[in-house]
């Protein structure tokens, strides 16, 4: 189906070609007595050029395929400040008041550039959010939906397992495995993580293979591929690329469609069903534009107020992490080798909650990493990544102009909770032993900037890790599902947007509460939930 031979009405219109959108646009449109309008404001996918770098997910950042987000790491609370007028910048001392935050845009969204991580969130995630006022969401409600998306090649009979879904998951063969990463794994269970086959099955500590929609090597298999591409063939749906929706059309609180801007033209298009698939920075923005947030900062912009949900664009949610850095001996590292291939989940000691991530990033390219691109006797690097699971800070996203082309505004205050760093050091101090490990050391030429005197020092690392806290770009939350009574929800559990008709979210806006793992598949597993949940409606 073409847009260009006049087609303006459709059945659904999907906003964002990301990883819930391609899902949500290639399940609709199985139905072809329906049609289906998915908009993406990025370039469509050059995946099947040899050359494209959407193929190699061996590659950490992508540039040319992001939005050019910045993060506003600090306290300043700039959206009261919006509130309440112009006011001078307060002092930095730090130097990092904004941080590049990088999302994709681009047909395949984040799935596109990411590093394929498919590593499922924990059952207790799940229970959480039951118990937050969505029911729906418990773990025995989600487990069949991560069992639809999935083929995983390893468990073929396994009850917990997929076999006939679009997403291809497998672990690394003995083979491929980095003689770096089995050291890693094996120091690991020398430090008491015990070995697991499964990452996606339980939540105990454990150290094993992380499962990757990847095909040879570190060739990316995106949702792009996996789920739209098959899809695209059916003449029942459209895809508009390089088209941003400035906001939703509304007839009272009822939407009607969507304006975009092409090309530097305003154009509408028109449906009873808008579903919001721009991610947790883009959608609420897109809301906040169409009338639907917070009256006070509405008011403040001149945006006519369509509903009242100061929900919109709070709780923003993010993944919080922090990278050793580690020169290689010569020939350890290997371009386009997947950088992910082990992985453990463990205690930071803070409390003894199961509550890190670490991991290796393998074979990255030193000149993606700003402080190293001139370390000409090491063109690659190894990383140690330390990830908090369910970190305490939280977030507002919000636009500050009605100018669609006006990029959101991001506060995402990273070092101002005392837990979260906590949490970190001891999970950086962990993370210092394995790397001390016999078995790891002997392939590194030493960790910069770290030394045994700093590990050991309560202040300096408290310190250094406020410093060196970085973001995940796993941005989540801020439309946030639950009970309509509960001021701190704007959607309901199935992702209607409350006080109005007819729009529906169905990303990581939704979650309420971050996943433990990369957010990715929980995303995927959802778009494929709440796709089902529209097409159950639009039968009754």
């Amino acid at each position: 189906m073409s847009t260009a031979a006049g087609n303006k009405h459709f059945d659904y219109i999907v906003v964002g070609a990301g990883s819930s959108g391609c899902v949500m646009a290639a399940r609709l449109s199985e139905d072809t007595t329906k049609s289906v309008l998915l908009i993406e404001a990025g370039p469509a996918s050059d995946v099947h050029d040899p050359k494209s770098p959407l193929r190699d997910a061996s590659r950490l950042v992508l540039e040319g395929y992001n939005w050019d987000y910045q993060a506003n790491l600090t306290r300043e609370d700039r959206l009261t400040n919006l509130y309440n007028g112009p006011k001078v910048d307060q002092p930095n001392p730090t130097g990092r008041k904004l941080f590049g935050y990088k999302v994709g845009k681009v047909v395949g969204g984040s799935s596109a550039v990411n590093g394929a991580v498919a590593l499922r969130t924990f059952p207790s995630d799940f229970e959480k959010w039951a118990s937050m006022g969505c029911p729906q969401w418990s773990w025995e409600n989600v487990l069949p939906w991560f069992r639809h998306l999935e083929t995983d090649v390893d468990f073929p009979e396994h009850p917990a397992h997929g076999q006939q879904g679009p997403m291809r998951l497998r672990r690394p063969s003995d083979e491929e495995l980095h003689s770096l990463d089995a050291a890693f794994s094996q120091a690991c269970q020398d430090e008491g993580i015990p070995y697991t086959d499964d990452l996606n099955q339980g939540e105990a500590q454990g150290v094993g293979l992380v499962p990757a929609n990847v095909g040879d090597k570190a060739e990316r298999f995106d949702v792009n591929r996996s789920y739209l591409e098959e899809a695209r063939e059916r003449a029942n749906l459209a895809l508009i690329t390089e088209g941003q929706v400035a906001k939703i059309l509304f007839d009272g609180k009822t939407a009607t469609g969507v304006q975009i801007v092409r090309e530097n033209e305003t154009e509408e298009f028109h449906s009873p069903q808008v579903i919001l698939c721009a991610g947790a920075i883009g959608t609420a923005a897109i809301l906040q534009r169409s009338g639907i947030g917070d009256a006070k900062h509405l008011n403040a912009l001149n945006i006519p107020v369509i509903a009242d949900l100061p929900a919109v664009g709070k709780n923003l949610m993010d993944h919080v992490s922090v990278v050793l850095w580690a020169l290689p001996k010569a020939g350890v590292c290997t371009h386009g080798l997947p950088w992910r291939q082990v992985a453990a989940r463990i205690d930071s000691g803070y409390d003894n909650q199961v509550d890190v991530q670490i991991g290796l990033l393998n074979n990255m390219d030193s000149a993606t990493v700003p402080s190293f691109r001139d370390r000409v006797a090491y063109p690659m690097l190894v990383g140690a990544s330390a990830m908090l699971m369910r970190p305490e800070v939280r977030g507002n996203v919000f636009i500050d102009s009605q100018d669609s082309q006006s990029l959101a505004q991001i506060d995402l205050p990273l070092r101002e909770n005392e837990a979260d760093i906590a949490r970190l050091v001891g999970a950086v101090r962990k993370m210092w032993r394995v790397l001390k490990h016999p078995e790891v050391s002997v392939f590194l030429d030493g960790v910069q900037f770290w030394t045994d005197a700093m590990i050991d020092n309560d202040v300096v690392m408290h310190n250094a890790i406020k410093n060196l806290v970085n973001p995940g770009w796993h941005a989540s939350g801020t439309v946030r599902m639950g009970q309509p009574e509960d001021p701190q929800t704007a959607a309901h559990q199935d992702g209607r947007v409350q006080g109005i008709d007819g729009v529906t979210v169905a990303d990581a806006s939704l979650f309420p509460a971050i996943p433990s793992m990369p957010t990715n598949l929980t995303t995927i597993m959802m778009a494929e939930k709440v796709a089902n949940m529209l097409i159950e409606r639009g039968n009754q």
